[in-house]
């Protein structure tokens, strides 16, 4: 039978017995002592229905006659601890902690003995009631795998989860429980398995894919990558469910990777952990896979040469003490075993995690002196223990390090204490504290972190202090003073005993939870469809006229992309997310962004209510559902990988590094990290690339890291420690050296085979000479002796110099400054080389430190990371630098809390209208808020109050009546768009409706351009200025407003293909028309469809289709429509004629057609492509010709700046131009997306350049699409008030001279195939995030390129 964890979640509701006054009495007398249970509790059930004790905590309140005191307490049953915990004069308060020996009832006689040998006693009685009995039918023993867990989180009820750790052969088979309580009641029900829901929906085939694919081979030579690393498997399931059963050695569930409903990938890693040690040895795994509603058992047989954990030992440790002007002391170890790059951690009152270099004093990986000095408490009772964790290595330092003087024990005295509502989430705690070592601050729960204090008035030894805390956060509260002294209050600990005040948590919710209360839930999109590729914005409502509309609710989504599996936490956006009370609507509202690519199914989430928490369960009245999605929880991953400059020898200069393809189909690659560290000295190089460094596009790109070694060298290893590849949801694959058992979303899983080779890279230097050379601090300067940490500038400078030694020193190796307080808080600053010579080598840093650090006590200093050309590595500790003559080893700190200083905002979206809320502190004598739009150029807009109003990105600047001015902190709205997806029509018109069609990607809006002309935009009779460029008044257009539509009759129709002729003379008159045409000089314009291409990421030609027959079919008088067939994918072009000026739209966009101008309209049908990363370009030809020989030409491309965002194209012989509007939006899969327009004539070599002719070849690229396509380019005829002669660029010719190639108009790129592009709203501005950032900056350096 295997097991498998499965949750039913049912609700009993048991009543909780209050404690009564015959449950607590006195049995002697009360006369000098009087004892009082506060809240009591008398009788509980188990928290487990296997446990057969209860845990009871009962706080009594006991008064003694003044100046007498409790000299003595104790029950009369051992092992319950009775503790005093709070004493004011002669009132005490006692905790009775009592976990039930046995259940039924137990009596504890409780004893006080008064100063002067008065005895009282007292009879305190509690039930634990029977434990609860569990049956399942047909389960074996249930006592430990089945039970049930108490979740009495409503009050005055409780709520059991039941769970069971098995499961039957049958996946579907019912199950019939009975609970057995006391007093020989029972309770029998029937729960279906969760796979019943589903029957016809279980997977019935899988198949599985192994990484190496040999390691099921018994001639296998697999060596891990890494410690951790285990090879890997994937298996595919023909699942309608997003949770298949499947599991790996009966206990470690498969994680979804990628693809859809009816074909799903799971991940799994194959356990290595049978058999650490032995290396080589045969490991059987069993794979159980739902088949239907059996299950199906895979054994298969696997060996591999572990790679055991890296080894490490601490050898020599010491401690010294250092006592110069400051006290410190010194901890320096000695190692055993090469070293492995792992991360160390130090504890002393705090702990901190540091990788190389800190405290690397002097040596190589193979011997090496580690020594670090601390600020040491100059108070302290009784001693602190320094910690040393070589992390993940499990290999601990422990040593006690003395205070330099014993200090009181008293730790700090919270006198009073008020909460204020901010928002319904929100409240700011103002504690009154007093402390005899001085208040260092407050920690709240479980959080290691203490939480920004506000030193409102007093000192830090008794103050007013303020805090912004959630009402989730607060379960207990912990006081802690600068010597780590703590006290702890929870809801209901006493704060005074005369009169009784005990400390209360805000509960907005007075009322009994009921289940019903969260029932009513609904959403405003659902049954979604994620397959378009973009995030879906939606809105949970909640109605509940029950809950009180300032209750603190929070939603919480659980898929896989929102929550992660295995990512590290940072790299998740995932936030708890508020209901906002609505009273317009009456309900419950909260915005959440669901991510694109996800999975499909029911999507899980959690509703928080205080520090309860729902999870998403049948009895709501609705849940969300995602119907169509493509699920890609994999990162990116190498293709290949391939080392360059492999055992290189270096005689003089050298360069090694790797080259490598990255792959991620479906989200796409967006940015990456490697480290790469010297296996001798350390030497670490950092490379960060996004999809603007690499080669290719973010389906399929490349991109190499490069090393230079230069004479003097050593030879050695370089190996890649840790890859971070990201793909656009954020979605990382990860390989860290060492970095534990579960790392499955492997960057490598490809090049499994070649193992830890693929991460290694040894080269030869010529002549390598070991050399020890340490090099010599010269000087070490700070900008301030001290630093004020409250104020809003706390940016600290250093500049120091270094005599690089005999050997000298890599210069591409930066020594960073570490700073250090006295609760072990590290901050860092990486220096910059200014100056390098044989003999001194100059850098300087700056950084700014965190609010309040180091406060109040000093800041050390201390250097490490210098790295000679011998392959040592060396640094410096706080008392070598302060051997260095007048430098700066320490910083003093004070802290200004009158000074403004913003930190936070409260999140914010684009169609909000609401208030915002900043979080800072010293805001009590602000009189001053000024915001500025950063997208507008607008001047800043004073504010009188810390609530704003508006949906633009925004940045806070706050100033004092005393001249200070705090830092200046943006806020981002996050883009949400609470419109309901349309439903897209079946195929579109070729005269585009009113009807919106829906957008995928932002589209491309054409950048500010400056207006041009002389005079500029031709005067002001023929247009005006603006800040996109010249605006035309009618009938002038162009750039510079100088031409003029030429208006002449239709022409003549083709009925063989979708070719347009327009002859006109030099007075602008249709040349048909004209009796004395033989006499003047002709122009004939012409537009056709050449072929399609297709092409790879590359732009490459995979396949060319040249557009032969066409069929003709006319449709009225000015619109006509040719058809043709290229690899059975249809082509429709619908040319149409305009007379008159006419508004039209495509795309969800508003144009306006000029009059005679012709527009055509092609759609293409499903195309088969040979690669889901090919695209298709429509080619088109543009002409004109003329029958004169002496003339001049000229050629232009541009953005429009008339805010239809398209590009031109105008092609000028003499006075008369051919003028066509490429828009960079099409109908693509029946939704609005960008395309980009290309000039081909270089790459299809085919331009007939003559004296009397120009001709371009225009191409019109379109992303990779599945069904249909539309694209609407339109052209008209012009005539100019300037000769072509007069232009810039123009190229003029006598007789037979004509144009150059070179010469000709090109069209620049408006957006990439597959990038999202930007639009820039019309109601509001938005922060641009940093995609939308890239894609204008590559837009602006291509033009910039195509301007030179």
């Amino acid at each position: 039978m295997n097991r498998f964890s499965i949750f039913l979640f049912i609700i009993i509701n048991l009543s909780i017995i209050k404690i009564n006054n015959g449950q607590f009495k006195a049995l002697t007398d009360e006369t000098s002592i009087k004892a009082t249970i506060i809240e009591p509790i008398f009788s509980m059930y188990p928290s487990y229905s296997f446990n057969n004790y209860c845990n009871f905590n009962n706080k009594i309140l006991v008064e003694v006659p003044v100046g007498i005191t409790v000299s003595n307490f104790q029950s009369d049953i051992g092992g319950v601890p009775f503790n005093i915990i709070f004493n004011k004069d002669n009132y005490y308060m006692f905790s009775n902690i009592q976990n039930s020996p046995q259940l039924g009832l137990v009596s504890q006689t409780l004893t006080f003995t008064t100063s002067d040998n008065f005895q009282q006693t007292y009879q305190l009685n509690t039930t634990c009631l029977g434990g609860l009995e569990l049956f399942v039918k047909g389960y074996d023993s249930i006592s430990i795998n089945v039970g049930a867990i108490d979740s009495s989180n409503f009050l005055d009820t409780y709520n059991y989860i039941v769970y069971m750790n098995q499961i039957n052969q049958n996946l579907t088979q019912e199950n019939e429980i009975t609970m057995n309580f006391v007093g020989g009641k029972s309770f029998s029900f029937k729960l279906n398995s969760y796979y019943s829901f589903f029957e016809n929906d279980l997977p019935t085939t899988h198949f599985e894919t192994f990484f190496p694919s040999n390691i099921l081979s018994i001639n296998s030579n697999y060596t891990q990558m890494s410690y951790g690393y285990q090879p890997l498997f994937t298996s595919t399931l023909n699942t309608n469910i997003m949770k298949p059963y499947q599991v790996f050695n009966s206990y470690v569930p498969t994680i979804p990777l990628k693809g859809y409903k009816g074909n799903m990938t799971f991940i799994g890693a194959i356990d290595t952990t049978k058999d650490p040690i032995n290396s080589g040895v045969l490991i059987n795994s069993t794979l159980t896979t739902g088949n239907g509603s059996t299950v199906d058992l895979k054994t298969f047989t696997t060996k591999m040469n572990i790679t055991p954990m890296p080894n490490f030992i601490f050898l020599s440790p010491s401690i010294d003490y250092i006592d110069i002007v400051k006290n410190f002391f010194q901890v320096s170890f000695n190692n055993s075993f090469d070293y492995q790059f792992s991360p160390f951690e130090y504890q002393y009152v705090t702990s901190s995690v540091q990788e190389w270099p800190f405290g690397f004093y002097y040596g190589t990986n193979s011997k090496f002196t580690h020594r670090v000095n601390f600020p040491r408490l100059l108070k302290k009772s009784p001693v602190t223990q320094l910690s040393y964790d070589c992390f993940t290595l499990s290999k601990v330092l422990h040593t006690d390090i003395d205070p330099f003087e014993i200090s009181n024990g008293i730790p700090p005295i919270l006198k009073s204490y008020s909460f204020t509502k901010i928002t319904s989430m929100n409240y700011l705690l103002s504690i009154n504290v007093e402390s005899v070592n001085g208040f260092k601050g407050a920690k709240f729960s479980d959080s290691n972190d203490f939480l920004k204090y506000i030193l409102v008035s007093g000192t830090i030894y008794n103050g007013t202090f303020e805090y912004v805390v959630g009402l989730g956060d607060i379960k207990i509260i912990n006081l802690f003073d600068l010597i780590w002294n703590v006290v702890s209050y929870e809801n209901g600990s006493p704060i005074s005993l005369n009169p009784l005040i005990v400390f209360e948590i805000p509960q907005p919710l007075n009322y009994n939870y009921n289940f019903k209360d969260f029932i009513d839930l609904s959403f405003l999109k659902n049954n979604l469809d994620l397959s378009y590729e973009s995030e879906q914005y939606n809105i949970a409502y909640l109605n509940s006229t029950e809950i009180p509309k300032d209750a603190p609710i929070l939603f919480n989504l659980l898929d896989l992309v929102s929550h992660p599996i295995e990512r590290d936490i940072e790299s998740v956006s995932f936030q708890k997310i508020p209901f906002i009370y609505n009273t317009t609507s009456g309900l419950f509202e909260c915005k959440f962004i669901l991510q694109k690519n996800n999975m499909f199914g029911m999507i899980p989430f959690s509703i928080f209510v205080g520090q309860l928490s729902i999870y998403s369960n049948s009895i709501m009245k609705e849940l969300l559902v995602v119907n169509k999605t493509v699920l890609d929880y994999q990162g990116p991953i190498f293709n290949s990988f391939e080392k360059i400059g492999n055992g290189l020898v270096v005689s003089t200069t050298g360069t090694i590094g790797w080259k490598f393809n990255i792959t991620d189909d479906l989200n796409g690659f967006e940015s990456g990290y490697i480290k790469v560290m010297g296996s001798i000295d350390s030497s670490t190089y950092h490379f960060n690339f996004n999809i603007d460094d690499v080669i290719g596009d973010k389906f399929n790109c490349q991109y190499q890291i490069l090393i230079n070694i230069t004479q003097p060298c050593i030879s050695q290893e370089y190996r890649i420690v840790k890859v971070l590849l990201y793909d656009t949801n954020k979605i990382a694959s990860k390989f860290i050296l060492n970095g534990g058992p579960y790392s499955i979303l492997n960057p490598f899983i490809n090049l499994l085979d070649k193992g830890i080779d693929n991460t290694i890279l040894p080269f030869t230097c010529s002549g390598s000479t070991m050399l020890d050379s340490k090099p010599t601090l010269l000087s070490f300067k700070t900008s301030a002796a001290t630093i004020d940490v409250g104020s809003p500038n706390r940016i600290i400078s250093f500049d120091f110099s270094i005599d690089p030694g005999t050997n000298g020193i890599k210069q591409d190796q930066l020594p960073i400054i570490y700073l250090t307080t006295v609760h072990t808080e590290i901050s860092k600053c990486n220096s910059k080389l200014i100056f390098y010579s044989a003999n001194n080598a100059v850098y300087n840093c700056s950084t700014e430190l965190p609010l309040e650090f180091g406060y109040p006590g000093i800041i050390a200093l201390s250097m490490y990371g210098i790295v000679n050309n011998g392959g040592y590595y060396y640094g410096y500790s706080t008392s070598d630098i302060q051997m260095v003559l007048n430098s700066n080893y320490y910083l003093d700190t004070t802290y200004s809390s009158n000074l403004p200083v913003i930190t936070s905002s409260d999140k914010y979206y684009s169609d909000d209208n609401g208030e915002i809320i900043i979080y800072g502190r010293g805001f009590i004598n602000v009189n001053l808020v000024t915001i500025t739009y950063s997208d507008s150029g607008l001047s800043p807009n004073s504010a009188t109050t810390a609530l704003f109003y508006g949906s633009s990105a925004i940045k806070f600047s706050v100033s004092t009546a005393g001249g200070f001015t705090s830092n200046e902190f943006p806020i981002q709205p996050i883009y949400f768009d609470r419109s309901l997806k349309p439903i897209p029509t079946e195929s579109p018109t070729t005269t585009p409706t009113e009807t919106p069609i829906p957008t995928v990607t932002p589209i491309p809006t054409n950048p500010p351009q400056k207006c041009l002309g002389n005079p500029q935009c031709g005067g002001k009779n023929q247009g005006y200025c603006s800040s996109t460029g010249c605006i035309c008044y009618s009938p002038w257009i162009g750039v510079t407003c100088t031409s003029q539509i030429i208006i002449v009759p239709q022409p003549s129709i083709n009925t063989t293909k979708p070719d347009v002729e327009i002859p006109t003379d030099n007075n602008g008159q249709s040349s048909e028309t004209n009796s004395e045409e033989s006499q003047k000089m002709i122009f004939k314009s012409l537009i056709s469809l050449v072929s399609l291409r297709e092409l790879d990421f590359n732009n490459k030609e995979v396949n060319n289709y040249k557009f032969d027959q066409w069929i003709f079919t006319p449709i009225n008088e000015f619109k006509n429509q040719y058809f043709t067939t290229v690899s059975n994918t249809n082509i429709t072009a619908t040319l149409e004629w305009f007379n008159q000026s006419t508004p039209i739209q495509f795309a969800n966009q508003n144009l306006t057609m000029n009059p005679s101008s012709i527009k055509y309209t092609i759609e293409i049908t499903e195309y088969q492509f040979k690669s889901s990363l090919n695209q298709l370009q429509l080619v088109m030809e543009a002409s004109l010709t003329t029958n004169s020989n002496d003339i001049c030409t000229s050629n232009q491309f541009g953005n429009t700046s008339t805010g239809d965002n398209s590009n031109y194209l105008k092609i000028q012989i003499e006075n008369h131009s051919l003028y066509g509007r490429f828009i960079k939006r099409a109908i693509i899969d029946n939704t609005v997306k960008s395309i980009s327009n290309v000039l081909l004539d270089s790459s299809l070599n085919v331009i007939d350049s003559s004296s009397s002719s120009l001709q371009s070849f225009i191409g019109i690229t379109i992303p990779n699409y599945k069904n249909s396509i539309v694209v609407d380019p339109d052209f008209s005829v012009l005539v100019d008030s300037k000769s072509a002669s007069d232009e810039d660029d123009s190229v003029c010719t006598k007789n037979n001279s004509g144009l150059t190639t070179a010469q000709l108009a090109g069209i620049i790129v408006g957006s990439i195939a597959f990038a999202a592009v930007i639009v820039i709203a019309t109601t509001y501005f938005i922060v641009k995030n940093k995609k939308d950032k890239r894609l204008l900056q590559q837009i602006n350096n291509k033009m910039n390129s195509l301007n030179k």
